[in-house]
């Protein structure tokens, strides 16, 4: 344990830490009857947000109406304690992420298993009224009585019109479903896309859509086939079935267990089975809890004077499709009122010839408007663990997550920008529009020049690039 860490937590006896995160802390704890629990305690910083705790308090809501067959079940909670805390069933055994990469891929009997498991879990969670949105192989225990699913903070209940309203992505980048990226309406056929790459996973150690940086997965899963490795015929067609596109067509979990049935219970990996390491004495050699996982770790920052890398991770870039398109259209335009000007002119036709002079003269001041999209240069934008380094006018500048206090996407359809509200120390430091927004440096026209289809999915991945990296900065609003 750490000096910090609390000795009592209601009424459980603190034992040890088992991880930490962006969110709180994990700590092994007793009942007063001798049970051990797995205690979440949220940090004191975000004990203040009311937004925060009724997020939490949804979460032990969602847990609670699943029950504990097919999760950890929930022995006690107090979301409007000074720090939130929610106490639930420890579950000794490994998640199927560290089962796979331990031991290797399941064999297809233990697939079966798993399967038809976690298909049951969604039976329940979806009858309870419950989306996960998160189901991956770290959110999934391995026990001696097949594998429960872990983990609903980001769970949202069916009747919650945020569910469709908000357009928020979350999950994790290979596992969650295109309209979680497209910023669609998300329902339990989310959590069946969760599914088919989870087993992808667990026959072959990785998922569907390989690995790769944040944006190269969701343009994967939004616009290419899944990469699905030998498997037996009833969860190769599970498989297939629950990887398409269209939430309409993916199958219900009573359709996966009646296609995998019968199905027989087979040992699955445990922590003795694994040899995983003992509870460590000190608290920095201690695994990071699934349960409050952090985003990947920043890279170091170079040193005063030092140059600096070339930025690696989600990038975003202006568009010329739409100007292109619009000058062709207004050059077409100007030529043909001009040439109605000159052949009404022949004819005679004074006023017809002045108005088309005129149109002439509006097309051809919309044709000089558009010159500057046409050659001027791109805006780049590249969002990572570390801050925001964006490109504009030929100078690059970089801020680091430490120096943003908000992060918002503002405008409408046709016009969406990124505002980011810098510290006063940074604000010289990111090249911006002159133009603020309440306070805000808008940093990045979304797909201003792009088509509506581009530029609906440029919002989508921005949007989850931002909840992946910078979370607790982005305040939603598009």
């Amino acid at each position: 344990m750490q000096h910090e860490d609390p000795a009592v937590v209601g009424p459980f006896v603190v034992q040890s830490r088992l991880g930490s995160g962006a969110m709180g802390t994990v700590h092994l704890a007793r009942s007063p009857g001798g049970r051990l629990v797995a205690l979440k305690v949220v940090r004191p910083e975000l004990a203040d947000d009311p937004a925060f705790r009724a997020r939490f308090e949804r979460e032990v809501e969602a847990v609670r109406k699943v029950g504990g067959a097919f999760t950890a079940a929930v022995i006690d909670a107090d979301p409007g304690a000074e720090r939130p805390w929610l106490a639930t069933e420890f579950l000794p055994g490994p998640t199927l992420q560290q089962a796979v990469d331990g031991q290797g891929p399941l064999r297809p009997d233990g697939l079966r298993y798993v399967a038809a498991g976690l298909a049951e879990a969604l039976v329940a969670i979806h009858r309870a009224g419950v989306v996960h949105r998160d189901l991956k192989p770290s959110n999934i225990l391995l026990t001696d009585n097949g594998p429960r699913v872990i983990d609903f903070g980001i769970a949202r209940a069916l009747e919650d019109v945020n569910l469709t309203a908000t357009g928020i992505v979350v999950g994790t980048p290979g596992y969650l479903s295109p309209e979680q990226i497209t910023g669609g309406a998300i329902g339990p056929a989310s959590d069946l896309f969760s599914l088919g790459g989870v087993l992808v996973f667990a026959a072959s150690g990785q998922g569907p859509f390989g690995r790769g940086p944040l944006s190269v997965l969701m343009h994967r899963v939004v616009h290419e086939e899944p990469l699905i490795p030998s498997l037996p015929d009833d969860v190769a067609g599970v498989v297939r079935g629950c990887l398409q596109r269209k939430p309409e067509q993916r199958p219900l979990p009573d359709d996966v267990l009646k296609a995998l049935s019968p199905v027989h219970p087979v040992p699955l990996p445990t922590a003795s089975t694994m040899q995983l390491p003992a509870m460590p004495t000190r608290v920095d050699e201690m695994p990071r809890s699934n349960a409050f996982a952090d985003p990947p770790a920043p890279a170091r920052l170079p040193i005063e004077g030092e140059k600096r890398p070339a930025p690696v991770g989600p990038t975003f870039t202006t568009s010329r499709t739409y100007a292109v398109l619009m000058s062709l259209w207004q050059l077409t335009f100007t030529l043909a009122t001009s040439w109605f000007s000159s052949y009404s002119a022949e004819l005679g036709l004074g006023g017809q010839a002045l108005v088309c002079w005129l149109l002439s003269l509006v097309g051809l001041w919309f044709l000089a408007f558009r010159i500057p999209f046409l050659f001027g240069r791109k805006i780049r934008l590249v969002v990572n663990a570390d801050g925001l380094t964006a490109t504009r006018a030929g100078r690059t500048g970089f801020v680091p997550w430490a120096g943003v206090s908000r992060i918002r996407l503002v405008g409408h359809s046709r016009r969406v920008w990124l505002v980011v509200w810098l510290d006063p120390a940074r604000a010289a430091d990111l090249p911006a529009s002159r133009r603020r927004f309440h306070g805000g440096h808008r940093v990045f026209p979304v797909a201003h020049g792009a088509t509506s289809r581009r530029r609906l999915r440029q919002v989508g991945e921005l949007r989850s690039a931002l909840t992946w990296y910078a979370g607790r900065l982005f305040d939603e609003n598009y």
